[in-house]
């Protein structure tokens, strides 16, 4: 079976974050991928609660897809105050299903996701790694911040 190359490294922001998305894993129908925030900064990054998240597609507009804080598919501690050194990592994981239920309604498969780490901080586009294809359900879980569990 052939690898998929890794993405290239997430460029630091001038906030001093990197953000990229792992390879979706998928079983009976349920998508999950990490999202991977590093703090490439010289800073401490604060965050708290769960991320702002809207699917893009190719030309990076968003779709109409209705983002949910928390899931029960997999494990989401819920929202508490997080500290990331310099050098350090958090992360959060996106919760989808890749279902079509209408025919005559487009399907998304989005190429990108915006995230905005907390209130008030500029957002960061990601490179989907593999579709972020919701079919059309038209929703998209996610978890809180946590820290790597590695």
């Amino acid at each position: 079976m052939q690898q998929r190359p890794s993405p290239p490294p997430a460029p630091c922001t001038p906030e001093g974050i990197a953000v990229s998305m792992n390879e979706p894993d998928a079983a009976m129908g349920v998508r999950a991928a990490r999202i991977v925030l590093r703090n490439c900064g010289s800073r401490p990054y604060r965050l708290n609660g769960y991320p702002a998240l809207r699917v893009l597609d190719e030309k990076q507009q968003p779709f109409d897809v209705t983002t949910v804080p928390g899931t029960r598919q997999v494990e989401d501690a819920g929202p508490k105050s997080l500290t990331i050194r310099p050098g350090r990592e958090a992360e959060f994981v996106i919760v989808w299903r890749n279902t079509v239920t209408d025919a005559n309604t487009v399907a998304v498969a989005g190429k990108y996701l915006e995230v905005r780490p907390a209130p008030g901080r500029p957002v960061v586009v990601v490179p989907a790694n593999g579709p972020i294809d919701l079919g059309n359900t038209g929703r998209l879980e996610g978890t809180a911040w946590r820290l790597p569990s590695r």
